[in-house]
């Protein structure tokens, strides 16, 4: 069985450096979140936000609409209509992911804790105040700017796995292992990671 690690991470809990970093112990490849939002030259990509991949064309924005449509605001959660945009988004996902996870590997955002059923999965997180400060200097910019796009990625992110795959991303029976990684340092976080994926695989033997 190929040996698998799943990254989900919250603005600013540092997935874009944490996960790769466990992927370079390890010795696996990395599957990234995929193509970073286009920015002018002369500004730092922020890898914390949310990606192209993660958006497509007016996503979130249909996504949130959707749930306005029920007094709990989840309507129709999970279900994706055959043909539709959403269908096309999940069944992407899943042909990405499913490729990638043939062989050992690492792979940050795409729903993995939901799709890669047989890995490892880590959820990294943080208080929110921490978490934006952490943002500043990963992506060099100013807390102002780190606010902005903790909230348009997180509620992308959320919106994502609950829309596509009715399950929410806050739900810890997810993960095997949850770090506030705003608590530690990130390389402190990636050794944590890759000692207990470790620990993981021997026991599963």
């Amino acid at each position: 069985m190929a040996r698998l690690v799943t990254f989900s991470a919250a603005y600013g809990a540092g997935g874009s450096i944490v996960a790769p970093a466990v992927a370079s112990a390890l010795g696996f490849p990395f599957l990234d979140r995929a193509v970073p939002v286009a920015r002018s030259a002369d500004v730092r990509p922020d890898a914390e936000s949310a990606s192209e991949e993660e958006r497509t064309e007016g996503f979130l924005t249909r996504l949130l609409s959707s749930f306005a449509a029920g007094p709990d605001g989840t309507a129709g959660v999970g279900a994706v209509v055959p043909g539709s945009r959403d269908e096309e988004v999940r069944l992407q996902a899943q042909a990405r992911v499913g490729a990638f996870a043939s062989a050992d590997g690492v792979i940050l955002g795409w729903g993995s804790s939901v799709l890669a059923k047989h890995a490892f999965h880590v959820r990294l997180d943080g208080p929110e105040e921490a978490r934006i400060r952490q943002a500043t200097w990963i992506g060099e910019i100013d807390e102002d700017t780190a606010r902005r796009r903790r909230a348009d990625t997180d509620s992308v992110r959320e919106t994502y796995l609950r829309r596509l795959y009715g399950r929410d991303w806050r739900d810890l029976s997810l993960y095997h292992l949850v770090l506030d990684s705003t608590a530690l340092p990130l390389e402190v976080c990636a050794d944590v990671v890759v000692a207990a994926a470790r620990g993981f695989w021997r026991q599963i033997r």
